[in-house]
């Protein structure tokens, strides 16, 4: 199972053991959107927080209202990974049904099916994923031409350059191998920064969501996260972004390699990050300083 539905399958297990919602209490003069920016941190939150609470309008001053945990974190980090796929995706059939499944993703987010909302999400960052990792790879060393047909559409491969064929899709242009793995730059890292200690909340499989995050390669096809550590896993992923629902406390070693048009790994980008439970306590010792 990949990566991405087992996220799913374990964000759908988890619902009925979620942690118990906090409260708030409405305060005197508080609006319905200040309410939600105070709760969820967004002016435009008010609807969803109704229905979490199964309110049919505005809550009067001293009402206590529930307001969601974890569960909520986990659909609102899904449909952030899902968004930046969409927005990066090219154009054709796998986006215009990703970007359905986003749209129904954040509408479940609206009425408080946080569960559902994150498993649509993450349904639509693995079509994107499946759409080009289905790809076919038409490479000519030497001799005559090779003639590539798909949708209607007829490409000539000549000697020294490489078609890469999406299913589904008429094929692109053929670009010169002089383009391919010699020329391949390591992925610039964004996320988390170098040696980084992260603290955490309890997720499931561990602690989380923990999201890594790097610069594009251009012309890369795709992209393969190795993690190192408490848990190792490899990951292949079609956007510069990965968000992995939960990981066990540790330290871990992330690689990044670029996949690139003839179906070779570049070479790669490494950092640590530290993981640990809960929030990282600040202890200052008195000193005789004044």
């Amino acid at each position: 199972m990949s990566p991405v539905l087992a996220a799913a399958f374990a964000l759908l297990a988890s619902a009925a053991t979620t942690p118990p919602a906090a409260e708030t209490v409405v305060r005197p003069g508080e609006s319905l959107a200040q309410l939600a920016a105070r709760t969820l941190g967004s002016e435009g939150a008010g609807p969803e927080l109704l229905a979490f609470n199964h309110l049919d309008g505005a809550p009067a001053a001293g009402t206590r209202v529930l307001v969601p945990g974890p569960e909520r974190a986990k659909a609102v980090a899904a449909i952030g990974s899902a968004r930046s796929a969409v927005g990066q995706a090219p154009t054709g059939s796998a986006r215009t049904e990703a970007e359905a499944r986003l749209a129904e993703a954040e509408s479940l987010l609206a009425r408080a099916r946080y569960a559902e909302a994150a498993a649509q999400a993450d349904g639509a960052w693995k079509l994107l994923a499946d759409a080009h990792e289905e790809r076919t790879h038409v490479a000519v060393k030497a001799g005559v031409p090779v003639r590539v047909e798909a949708q209607g559409r007829t490409r000539a491969v000549r000697a020294g350059e490489t078609l890469t064929v999406i299913r589904g899709e008429p094929p692109g242009t053929p670009q010169a191998e002089s383009q391919g793995s010699q020329k391949s730059e390591p992925p610039v890292l964004l996320s988390p920064e170098p040696g980084l200690k992260l603290a955490l909340e309890p997720a499931p499989g561990g602690l989380g969501p923990v999201r890594f995050a790097w610069k594009p390669v251009p012309d890369a096809t795709g992209y393969v996260l190795e993690l190192a550590g408490p848990r190792s896993q490899s990951i292949r992923t079609a956007q510069p972004v990965v968000t992995v629902p939960g990981l066990p406390a540790g330290k871990y070693r992330w690689t990044v390699r670029a996949v690139q048009g003839d179906g070779t790994l570049g070479p790669a980008s490494t950092r640590g990050v530290q993981l640990v439970p809960g929030r990282i306590k600040l202890e200052v010792k008195e000193t005789p300083w004044q």
